[in-house]
């Protein structure tokens, strides 16, 4: 696993980056183009921006949690233990954040191919609560080495 690891690190890196952009992205620039175009421009730019997003933001939050995985097994162990230090402690928590946004992927997705509508926290909210947990996230990332 010790010769896996740098790879896995920098792919996650490099997908956590392009995922808290998209949502960074979609929150701060797309949203407010939103109120510039008729309504039937705005239902085609989301329509073509979700086709887009759909293939790319479950794919690379697999990969993410993958890699997490990959990485978490180095720190997180039988042989090391699970919350013997505070590194351990703050990698934890910071599973636990990474699941909560995992979990809002999955409800979405699962609406998605239910057919169903999302409740209107989904639609309007999930995206600042994924940039929130994602701030928490790198701030907790850093910490750990420095614990």
């Amino acid at each position: 696993m010790e010769a896996v690891y740098p790879y896995a690190h920098i792919i996650h890196l490099m997908l956590a980056i392009i995922f808290l952009g998209y949502v960074f992205t979609d929150l701060f620039m797309i949203s407010a183009l939103k109120n510039k175009f008729s309504k039937d421009k705005e239902t085609k730019i989301n329509q073509i921006l979700g086709s887009k997003s759909f293939k790319i933001f479950p794919i690379s939050l697999l990969i993410i949690v993958l890699t997490g995985g990959m990485m978490m097994s180095r720190y997180i162990n039988s042989t090391t233990g699970f919350f013997e230090t505070d590194m351990q402690k703050i990698l934890v928590i910071k599973i636990v954040l990474a699941l909560i946004i995992v979990a809002g992927v999955l409800f979405n997705l699962f609406t998605k191919f239910t057919g169903r509508k999302k409740p209107k926290f989904m639609q309007e909210q999930f995206h600042k609560v994924v940039l929130i947990l994602g701030f928490f996230i790198v701030i907790l990332a850093k910490m750990m080495f420095e614990a």
